[in-house]
């Protein structure tokens, strides 16, 4: 029985090593690909590739990126790999406009993987490919006019307003506080208001239902790393488990209040000034009805023609829901916290900046209104530098659908091939904005944007997927600093973090352990 036995577990041994070794070489060979097209890259590791400090959250995927991105200093782009998964890190920015506008049709894709019979909320507009992405573009591409804008104003300022409201207290003691949180509340009762259609009073009530939920989309779970994982190099594997990354019962929270505020507005013949209208509007009729505006009509007539006018079901409704929900709440927060902390370290930029917010209002009666928000030229470029020194989503990836051979070279890159673009790394190399860690407004006055490549400042993103939400996303950052810069003055205290550390578990840049500021009366 024994020697049954030994045999036995020789032969295992023998099979596994034979099995391991033959994973080793298949790495190891595929680590030679970029190699032999003589396309320059960083050495890998095995068996990571060159993205192991991602995967074991010693580095934030930014910096990673921006790292590979320095180790690429003289080149135009270089490979990469993701275990045996191929990519193009590309540094140049007339490549990057390539990628991203004149050669679009080889690069529409973000190559992120998505399962809607799985998950229903993954089939919005930011990881939609092909045709369908193009179609829910023109759809929704009405609902982000500045007619609509306009439409939704009012609940931005009435949510700034609660933001000054309740910090009168903590103002009057010069409280050192955590902007961190109270930011993302902000713009929960924005988002919540707008896209929801929802009073969560979450400034008021930072427990409140909404907010909760909210908190859990992002907070990060093991099992969003091994979908993340395996949807990289493995997707088979998630289609033969129907593995969800997602928590089911957030997906179900959401999907469920966003089918009950539809069904009530239905019901009772509720209209409101917010993103849910419009989109019951795309459910019912397949397009959003236009705007008085005459500007807004010559911006979508190019995209009028190209639409189906087929009406969006109810689980795409929901999802469009959840992504602006979930690219509104997170992007503007943090953008608001970095702006506060520059602010706040550089005082004489927020003495300037407060002057123009008080000249503006002045001129509209103390309002803060629409016009008076887009009058402020100073407040354009703090938000602009901000976004450049610490933008939100600091890479941006494509796939390359159908061959590509890079201008003025001999290499192809074939369909499933990744591209990505180093966000942090481009904006704060100092070929392009000199002394890249101080923080500069100047750089984004109108002489200073025009000597620059239109491709070397991308928090957007740019072309055909540049962020559709912009706009409001940019409003609603303006409304909350007009709010809380109007009234009071930020400080750094002894809790502030000097220099910021990031955390290394986000995806979005954000600070880690977060953002100790002290506010007082001005």
């Amino acid at each position: 029985m024994a020697l049954i036995l030994d045999s036995f577990l020789l032969e295992l041994a023998i099979v596994l090593a034979t099995i391991f070794g033959a994973v080793y070489v298949y790495i190891r060979s595929s680590f030679t690909y970029w190699k032999k097209l003589n396309v320059p890259c960083v050495e890998p590791s095995f068996p990571f590739g060159n993205f192991a400090s991602i995967l074991f959250l010693t580095e934030q995927v930014g910096v990673a990126t921006a790292n590979l991105y320095k180790k690429l200093e003289g080149h135009k782009f270089g490979g990469t790999y993701m275990f045996t998964k191929k990519g193009i890190l590309v540094r140049d920015p007339d490549m990057i406009k390539d990628v991203l506008i004149k050669d679009f049709s080889s690069f529409h894709d973000r190559g992120i993987y998505i399962n809607e019979e799985v998950e229903p909320l993954t089939g919005h507009l930011f990881m939609l490919p092909g045709a369908r992405w193009r179609n829910l573009r023109v759809k929704l591409t009405p609902t982000f006019t500045s007619g609509k804008m306009k439409m939704m104003f009012q609940t931005l300022v009435d949510c700034g307003e609660e933001l000054k409201t309740c910090l009168e207290e903590s103002a009057r003691k010069q409280e050192t506080i955590e902007m961190k949180d109270l930011l993302a509340r902000f713009s929960t009762d924005v988002i919540s208001s707008c896209a929801f259609g929802i009073q969560c009073n979450c400034l008021k009530n930072e427990n409140a239902e909404f907010r909760q939920w909210g908190r859990k989309v992002f907070t990060p779970t093991f099992r969003a790393v091994i979908f993340g994982l395996l949807s990289n190099i493995a997707p088979f594997i998630l289609d033969i488990t129907k593995f969800n990354g997602f928590d089911s019962e957030v997906s179900k929270y959401f999907r469920k209040m966003v089918s009950e505020t539809v069904e009530y507005r239905e019901k009772n013949n509720v209209v409101r000034n917010d993103f849910m209208h419009l989109l019951i509007q795309l459910k019912n009729k397949g397009f959003v009805d236009p705007d008085k505006d005459t500007a807004d009509k010559n911006e979508l007539a190019a995209d009028d023609d190209a639409t189906d006018k087929k009406e969006l079901s109810m689980e795409s409704l929901a999802a469009q829901v959840f992504v602006f929900f979930i690219a509104g709440f997170e992007t503007s927060s943090t953008t608001m916290q970095f702006c506060l902390y520059e602010l706040s370290v550089n005082p004489e930029i927020q003495e300037r900046l407060r002057d123009e917010i008080n000249t503006v209002l002045i001129r509209h009666d103390g309002k803060v209104t629409y016009e008076a928000i887009n009058e402020m030229a100073y407040l354009d470029m703090v938000v602009s530098e901000t976004l450049r020194k610490y933008p939100p989503l600091p890479m941006l990836n494509r796939e390359c659908t159908k061959e590509y051979t890079i201008p003025d070279t001999n290499i192809v890159l074939k369909p499933g091939t990744s591209v990505i673009i180093p966000i942090l790394g481009i904006q704060h190399d100092p070929k392009y904005y000199p002394n890249p860690e101080r923080f500069d407004p100047e750089r984004f006055s109108e002489e200073e944007k025009t000597k620059r490549h239109n491709c070397l400042y991308l928090p957007f993103g740019e072309g055909p997927r540049i962020c559709i939400g912009m706009r409001f996303g940019l409003m609603q950052t303006k409304v909350g600093l007009v709010s809380l810069l109007s009234k009071y003055r930020i400080d750094v205290s002894e809790k502030t973090p000097i220099p910021l550390v990031l955390d290394k578990k986000s995806f979005i840049l954000s600070p880690a352990g977060g953002m100790w500021l002290k506010i007082k009366n001005r």
